[in-house]
């Protein structure tokens, strides 16, 4: 009986694509800060669609490999999608002058805020599943993918609510930890009516 050639661990290709993905990082970081895209001759101009392809790839090198060694369902999509509408608001779009609630710069704060939202939660999920993989005793609660992705969510909102207030001017310390127990709270809550996710 002929033998199963080994399955190759997906691992292994981690450092390479970090590698990959790190350079990638360093590019699009390095156009953001030394290319005026801002006051480029067209939104559609070679040096955009060079910088708007690079900031995508920057998120499928990034998130893919994690998604897939992880096992967390879109987080591709959600994090490449988080990275390139966040790039693209801090190095086209030109920055607001008034805070979220000045008509002209809503949109602005809105889409930046959309973003930021996105990526934090990107970038939050898979560390949540690694330490609950390697913290969590109880294995239910360790593999729980809802309750990680709500988890990252949660991240998201959290920065993405600190960001808001701060355009309002209206952030101090005691706001910042409010908002930090308050999405806490929320969590303990959801652990309990919900409970965990059912092992498939």
């Amino acid at each position: 009986m002929a033998e199963h050639e080994p399955v190759e661990s997906p691992t292994r290709w981690l450092p390479a694509l970090g590698l990959l993905a790190g350079l990638s990082w360093a590019l699009v970081i390095g156009m953001v800060i030394g290319v005026d895209l801002a006051r480029g001759p067209n939104l559609l101009s070679p040096i955009h669609l060079i910088f708007h392809a690079m900031a995508l790839m920057t998120g499928i090198l990034t998130f893919w490999p994690l998604e897939k060694w992880l096992g967390l369902a879109g987080l591709t999509v959600e994090g490449t999608l988080g990275v390139w509408l966040l790039f693209t608001a801090i190095a086209i779009i030109p920055a607001p002058t008034g805070t979220l609630l000045d008509p002209p710069d809503t949109p602005v704060y809105a889409l930046m805020l959309f973003a930021v939202f996105l990526s934090v939660a990107a970038i939050a999920r898979p560390v949540i599943a690694v330490l609950s993989r390697r913290w969590l005793a109880l294995k239910a609660w360790a593999r729980d993918n809802r309750r990680v992705r709500r988890e990252s969510y949660e991240a998201g909102i959290l920065v993405a609510a600190a960001l808001a207030l701060a355009a309002l001017r209206a952030l101090d310390p005691i706001k910042l930890i409010a908002l930090a127990v308050i999405v806490v709270l929320v969590e303990i809550l959801l652990l309990s009516l919900i409970g965990v996710e059912p092992a498939g």
